[in-house]
């Protein structure tokens, strides 16, 4: 009797090990907008900085997202956790005469939270909605995949930036 009891307990003991152990969270459960260059300028050889909105109250308080960076043809961004609408500065030096221009660019979106599991970090996925923007290097952007999720290959806005001389 004793040695069924034992053998029970052991049985229960792997299954429960096994059940526990199927549990798959994502490493990363930041989600991040992608967007890619396109139309005549597909490779960037200008400087690009990006900073973000922190609070609407106080624009002047920005947090740099990338900095000073150069040879890019697309690049990845975090959104915000719970804002219906974040708000981006890209900065763009030109590689030839280091002329600055800056342009605003502002996405609405809705979250949407987002459930793996008891045991996994929580998550929010976006949808966006639109995407406003100042024209002072951006000739464009076009939405191309309207849902922000963990692992999306499809760049989600499609940047076309002017020429030098326009």
């Amino acid at each position: 009797m004793q040695n069924k009891i034992t053998k029970t307990i052991a049985v229960m003991a792997v299954a429960m090990s096994v059940a526990c152990s199927s549990i798959d969270c994502p490493l990363n459960n930041r989600t991040y907008m992608s967007m890619k260059l396109t139309g005549n300028k597909a490779v960037l050889e200008d400087t690009l900085t990006i900073a973000a909105e922190r609070t609407p109250d106080n624009p002047d308080e920005d947090t740099v997202l990338i900095n000073r960076q150069t040879g890019l043809d697309s690049l990845t961004i975090p959104m915000s956790y719970s804002r219906t609408e974040d708000v981006y500065f890209l900065t763009l030096v030109q590689k030839d005469t280091r002329l600055k221009t800056v342009d605003t660019v502002w996405i609405s979106k809705q979250n949407e939270q987002h459930f793996e599991s008891i045991d996994c970090a929580p998550a929010v996925f976006h949808t966006i909605e639109g995407v406003r923007f100042t024209q002072h290097a951006i000739e464009d952007i076009k939405i191309n995949n309207n849902k922000v999720t963990y692992n999306d290959p499809k760049a989600h806005l499609l940047i076309y930036i002017k020429n030098s001389n326009n």
